[in-house]
Parts: C-alpha cells; structure tokens; sequence
C-alpha cells in the first residue's frame, strides 16, 4: 500500500513539474525580450509619430469600404432638419429622445448624426470665398444655454472657438437678424475659405442658407459692440477653420 501511494506521489510530481516549467517558459521568453527591448537590441519597427490618429483610421476605411467617395454634392441630405436635433449638442434634457424616429426625417437623432457626419466628407468643397452671418438671440438666465452664452459674449480676439451643433448661417445680413427680433443678442461674421465643406442651398453668396459640420472650430478676428436705442448687438467676426 505504501509502495503504490509513493509511486503516485512521484507520478504527481513529475506531472506538476511539467506543468511548472510550460508555464515558467513562455515567461522567460518575455523576460528576454523585455531585456533586448529596453537595451537596443529590437528594433521598434512602429514609432508613434507615424502612428496614425484613430479618426484618420476610420475615414480611411470608411472611404475604402464606399461609405463616403468623391461627390459634387453641395448640401446634406437632412439639411432642413438638423436645427430639431441641435440642442442635444448643448445640454439636453430629454437624452432618451435620441432613439426615437422623427416624424419627418423617419430617422433617429443618431442617425442623423452619423449619416450627416459622412455626408459632409462628401460634400463638393467651395470653389470661392463666402462672408456669411449667423444671429443668436439674448438667452435669458433661467435657459438651460444662458452660461454657453456668457461664455460666448466673453470671446476675445484671437481666440479659437467651437459650435458643437450644426451651425447655420446666411449671406443675407437681414435674412440672419429674423433670429434677433429683440435687436439684442450676438451678430457672427464669418469669412468661409475657398475650399471648406459646408452645406448650402438657395442663391449661393446672396441669399443663401449654410449648415456647417458639427464641432466646426472659427478663429475670432475682432470684436465690436454696437448698443443705441434700439439694439445691444455684440459684432463677433470669425474665420471658419477647415
């Protein structure tokens, strides 16, 4: 009896030693190559300069896979309709709202997103400059938007700053004073580069109306107030950056 149980003790230990040692080796290995990594002796073949960034990944395969191509189109396909989705870019009190299907669009507000977002990247770039104007009206200070736009009456010159919505704006001065029907709030002036994808319809350059990407970034150039009896008008003139 003691002779079986010795044999299978020993039987046991060359199992587990086994064990031991297919484990310990893939371990070693890495010990190794850890050394010869840190003193030189592998070449690091990906550096991270040439890395390319996530986003520029996925465009790439979007274009690849045709989700997005070479188009002379010179509007998005929801361009009417993004204004009744721009306040879940703000601070959204009904976030439940973003899968729900719009009466007229027949689409969620994500997917109006991710649809309108590819559908820039496809848009025909500008072949000319464009100077357009955007309005937005006094906020008073029980709106869930007053602080973003303190913040954005507090904009100086030279500073860079972003519209997280889908932006509209219009060459036609008095077209855009309709949204400051008070004569008080903030008058954009923004000069578009040849070049820029925006969205456009209508007479282009007179009376016309432009929806720019989401999160598009602009470059402050001056600021002016223009108050009188009449308006307290803060004049913000910017450069769309593409």
């Amino acid at each position: 009896m003691q002779y079986n149980n010795a044999i299978k003790i020993n039987k046991n230990f060359y199992y587990y030693q086994g064990k031991i040692k297919s484990m310990i080796k893939p371990l070693v290995k890495l010990s190794n190559f850890c050394i010869k990594k840190l003193s030189g002796q592998v070449k690091n073949t990906k550096t991270t300069a040439n890395k390319k960034l996530f986003c520029e990944e996925f465009w790439e395969n979007a274009a690849k896979s045709g989700k997005i191509s070479a188009s002379n189109n010179t509007q998005v396909s929801n361009h009417g309709y993004l204004n009744s989705i721009n306040h879940h870019f703000h601070i959204s009190p009904y976030p439940d709202q973003m899968d729900e299907v719009s009466h007229f669009t027949k689409m969620t507000p994500r997917e109006m997103i991710t649809e309108t977002d590819c559908e820039f990247k496809e848009l025909r770039p500008l072949e000319f400059d464009l100077h357009v104007f955007r309005c937005v009206g006094e906020k008073p200070d029980f709106f869930s938007t007053y602080k973003l736009y303190q913040k954005a009456l507090d904009v100086k010159k030279g500073e860079t700053i972003r519209m997280n919505e889908y932006a509209y704006a219009t060459s036609d001065i008095d077209y855009a004073k309709n949204y400051i029907p008070n004569g008080r709030g903030i008058l954009y002036e923004i000069d578009v580069p040849k070049g820029s994808k925006v969205s456009r319809i209508g007479d282009i350059g007179k009376c016309d109306e432009i929806v720019f990407p989401r999160c598009s970034k602009f470059k402050c150039l001056d600021v002016q107030d223009v108050t009188d009896f009449e308006n307290s008008l803060k004049v913000i003139k910017l450069k769309y950056l593409q």
